[in-house]
């Protein structure tokens, strides 16, 4: 990455943008970001058709340092994060650190689209810290597996907060929005500000097809985690190269791009922790083929 790049501050990304994009609206699909550091057009952005592409910190979670998050970030040519709490920004963390890491990474070129994936309780004391971290970070939405018994609370504080929520489809393991079925049965009768972070991988791991769930929730959709699993022949799933393996990438990125899809976009790349930067980048560029042409 150029100098320039690597420097330009949050003002500077602004600046070059020259129009102002608008407010969180309540459509997912065409939400927008809430907050004016987040309404410009940002040049790493381009090579992916204006997908606000960044990573989840997630995938450095071997590497629990900011100064390593934003030296991975600056490798990979991006401009966004979405930051996990339990290993890269608590959410006790104290106020001042809190506004002085906020600060850091804007200063960077960086903007922190999303945090998470946060469990929530039916406990409206804590989620209140939830979404205070959150409004903090300055983030689109909060990556979060609310139980079911906390849905009624979440549709009063995305309401309050005008923050919403992505929850997280986990794979086969969650009892609650795992599969298009469950996600159908306790997401279908709320407002779509409380909605998905569709993960790609883990709806490939139920058997399902990350195009069909953008078919069917695409209008609730606030992020994604993208990532390609296949099976070995045990029947356990492990990454692929997005793109490489059974994910249908560039119709994925049209579909996206055909619901004018604003939210964030994170790759998850979860193999290879110690070193993972050589697969993201080969990742990355899977990504920029599928999005030629998609201005």
């Amino acid at each position: 990455m150029s100098d320039s790049f690597r420097k330009l501050s949050r003002r500077e990304f602004i600046a070059l943008s020259g129009t102002v994009i608008g407010s969180l609206s309540a459509a997912c699909a065409q939400k927008e970001p809430a907050e004016q550091a987040k309404q410009a057009e940002f040049p790493q952005d381009i090579p992916y058709a204006g997908f606000r592409v960044g990573v989840q910190s997630y995938c450095f979670r071997e590497f629990n340092t900011h100064d390593k998050l934003i030296e991975s970030i600056h490798d990979l040519k991006l401009a966004h994060i979405e930051l996990w709490p339990d290993g890269h920004m608590p959410i006790d963390t104290p106020d001042e650190e809190l506004k002085a890491a906020v600060a850091r990474f804007s200063d960077e070129g960086i903007t922190i689209d999303a945090c998470g994936v946060v469990g929530i309780e039916n406990d409206e004391a804590e989620a209140r810290k939830i979404f205070e971290y959150a409004k903090k970070l300055g983030v689109i939405a909060i990556s979060a597996a609310p139980k079911h018994e906390a849905l009624p609370l979440m549709v009063k504080l995305t309401e309050e907060y005008a923050l919403p929520i992505a929850i997280h489809n986990h794979g086969p393991q969650d009892e609650l929005y795992g599969t298009s079925e469950l996600v159908r049965t306790n997401l279908s009768q709320l407002p779509t500000n409380v909605g998905l972070c569709l993960d790609t991988g883990h709806v490939q791991r139920v058997g399902e097809d990350p195009l069909a769930w953008l078919d069917e929730f695409g209008d609730r959709v606030h992020g994604i985690h993208l990532k390609d699993m296949v099976p070995d022949e045990s029947g356990r799933y492990h990454d692929a190269i997005v793109g490489r393996g059974n994910l249908d990438l560039p119709a994925l990125v049209r579909k996206l791009k055909e619901l004018g899809f604003k939210g964030y976009f994170s790759l998850e790349y979860e193999s290879d922790p110690s070193d993972p930067l050589p697969a993201m980048r080969e990742c990355l560029q899977e990504l920029r083929n599928a999005c030629a042409g998609l201005a």
